[in-house]
């Protein structure tokens, strides 16, 4: 990937996609497109409005042809993401308009001649490994999906599909690289209980002093955590550094508890608050664990470790929760 080439992100308000603006700007590219769709492209970073964002609808084929024209790389973030109560009790959230997206996209920017497609994947396309390291070798398609990650993870399976289609399958081929990030957390990320996920909401309950601090389970759900600077960069990085078809994880490469990641919190915060486990809500998986193997071997690595990221990410919150609790004040 060269900084003269036209770079293309999609999703480029939304949590993911706009770190990944931010740093292709700021590792010197400046032929970049954006798509958004329900909000504006976040004002954040020196050099945003050089951006040429265009905002409008990917489920439509029309759309996604006109942004991908003259593209050469395409960072595909856009999707219709929710928490685990959705996952669970409305899956289809994460169906349908995910399959149009990505279909026409891919298409149309085939179409178009764009030689590198970036996807990002999810790592609910692995089977459940147990306490076993999730590599990208393994054959997924046709293992069994986590029950609850059948959605979700179908429809990431079947656009990963299409990826090895488009790739190896069809002439004149476009080269898709598909990426199965960790659990991304950092600035910009949803702190809102009813739709974050569980490292944003840890971060929250003892940013602002819950007393007792609400825990789902008993604590004990193991997950790779990343924060989203080093996954944006990850990202980046492989997408400079590969150029035909293959998988990679970009992820921390081991686990930690929820009740870890609280103790650490607490400590951060100086806070005494106890703990108190509730069952009343989804369950998801006990353990979810990501090897890191090779991505190290092309030559990343994340630089923060969790206690750093996980400060980092609660003073941003501190200075920006009143985004997020109308009680707060700037």
């Amino acid at each position: 990937m060269n900084k003269t080439d036209r770079i293309l992100v999609t999703g480029a308000s939304g949590f993911i996609g706009s770190h990944i603006l931010r740093t292709l700007y700021e590792k010197g590219y400046r032929n970049l497109r954006s798509t958004t769709y329900s909000r504006n492209l976040r004002k954040d970073f020196y050099g945003w409005e050089t951006v040429e964002n265009h905002h409008g609808d990917l489920r439509t084929a029309e759309f996604c042809e006109k942004v991908s024209r003259e593209i050469d790389v395409v960072i595909h973030c856009a999707a219709n993401t929710s928490n685990a109560l959705d996952t669970k009790f409305n899956p289809l959230l994460h169906v349908t308009p995910n399959i149009e997206m990505n279909t026409n996209l891919m298409e149309q920017s085939w179409k178009n001649k764009v030689k590198k497609f970036i996807f990002i994947s999810s790592n609910t396309v692995y089977p459940d490994m147990g306490t076993d390291y999730c590599v990208e070798d393994i054959e997924i398609h046709g293992t069994p999906l986590i029950p609850v990650y059948k959605a979700v993870g179908g429809m990431k399976r079947y656009s990963e599909n299409l990826c090895d289609f488009f790739s190896n399958q069809i002439h004149n081929p476009m080269q898709c690289i598909i990426i199965r990030p960790s659990n991304a957390f950092g600035p910009n990320d949803k702190f809102d209980y009813e739709k974050c996920h569980v490292t944003p909401a840890s971060i929250r309950k003892v940013a602002d002093g819950l007393n007792p601090i609400p825990v789902w389970g008993d604590g004990s759900d193991v997950r790779d955590l990343l924060h989203v600077e080093d996954m944006s960069e990850g990202i980046v990085f492989v997408a400079e550094n590969v150029d035909t078809y293959d998988i990679f994880n970009v992820c921390y490469g081991s686990g930690y508890t929820v009740n870890e990641v609280l103790q650490i919190l607490k400590q951060l915060d100086n806070n005494e608050n106890p703990i108190e486990y509730v069952n009343n809500k989804a369950f998801m998986i006990s353990v979810r664990l990501l090897s890191s193997e090779k991505i190290n071997k092309l030559g990343w690595k994340p630089k923060f470790e969790l206690r750093e990221a996980l400060e980092k990410t609660m003073r941003w919150y501190k200075v920006n929760k009143h985004q997020y609790n109308p009680d707060s004040k700037p």
